[in-house]
């Protein structure tokens, strides 16, 4: 990090913006979720807003039609999709992204909350024709639920603080979650069908929709972390639901990890070394685990 030069941007930088949301089944967090778009730090006719309702079975379209009629007046556009039957975050992603009419997209989960601050936050480093993507930091909104999530809070902050921050010295962030993650239109509308329709081992992915664009962007620009584009979002509060998420997101860092693996040796020597170490301690993690815990307790 000492050797590297930090990435100039403008502060006072101000693209026009499109916000992303796809949902299924988020009646309970939608309507604080795109109502907290209208309470942006931001010039609101710079902003617009494509909400993708993705064959929800509850009141999530309901949701989404009564705060769209609120923040209207103030926002230039507002548009809400509903699809009858589920297609997948991605698709609703991609649709996202092809009805975009703005420079920069914000992909927002349907959980999740950003503060006022977080899109001047973003936008301000893709004044930076190298940048391609970056990364907000996010909090857990439940935290204090119980012992679950408050572990997760930790793991959360490690996750942005510690391992984003450091990808970001390269320009390397290798997964721009999409809790909060922002994009330049341009760069990513060409290669939105590929990624849309991707395939790993002769099927078609339908998981590690964030982490996979990611590794689009990074082929060829920078990803960043912005420590100041805060948000907020909801996490698994029972170990069934955090099981399932986990089992979703190891299955897709597996994946793109060899996908990124096969490209990263092009940009800087010293983040390719330091991603191939963790990818090595990662895999290895196991075998201590079980050496430390089982093997050596019934050996002695």
């Amino acid at each position: 990090a000492y050797f590297q030069r930090s990435l100039p941007y403008d502060r006072s930088y101000e693209p026009s913006v499109t916000f992303v949301v796809p949902a299924k089944n988020e009646e309970d967090n939608i309507a604080q979720t795109i109502w907290r778009f209208a309470e942006v730090h931001y010039p609101l006719e710079k902003v617009e807003v494509i909400a993708i309702n993705d064959g929800s079975t509850d009141g999530t379209l309901d949701k989404m039609l009564e705060v769209q009629r609120f923040i209207e007046p103030f926002i230039k556009r507002v548009e809400v999709i509903d699809w009858k039957h589920n297609r997948g975050k991605r698709h609703g992603m991609a649709e996202g992204v092809k009805r975009a009419r703005n420079e920069i997209i914000i992909f927002i989960d349907s959980d999740s909350f950003i503060e006022p601050d977080c899109v001047k936050h973003l936008v301000k480093y893709f004044s930076n024709p190298e940048v391609g993507a970056v990364s907000g930091h996010t909090d857990v909104f439940n935290r204090d639920t119980n012992l679950l999530t408050q572990m997760q809070s930790v793991r959360y902050y490690i996750s942005f603080a510690v391992y984003k921050a450091a990808e970001s010295v390269f320009g390397m962030v290798t997964c721009c979650p999409g809790c909060c993650s922002a994009y330049r239109r341009v760069y990513i509308a060409p290669v939105i069908e590929t990624w849309l329709h991707q395939k790993f081992l002769g099927a078609e992915c339908t998981f590690g929709d964030d982490r996979s664009l990611t590794n689009f962007v990074i082929r060829r620009w920078r990803a960043i972390y912005s420590p100041e584009a805060k948000a907020h979002t909801v996490v698994p509060d029972t170990f069934k639901k955090y099981l399932r998420q986990q089992q979703r997101w190891k299955k897709s860092w597996v994946r793109e990890t060899f996908i990124a693996s096969s490209f990263v040796w092009r940009k800087n020597p010293l983040a390719a070394l330091s991603f191939y170490s963790y990818v090595f301690l990662a895999f290895v993690s196991p075998i201590v685990f079980f050496r430390a815990v089982l093997l050596l307790p019934l050996s002695t």
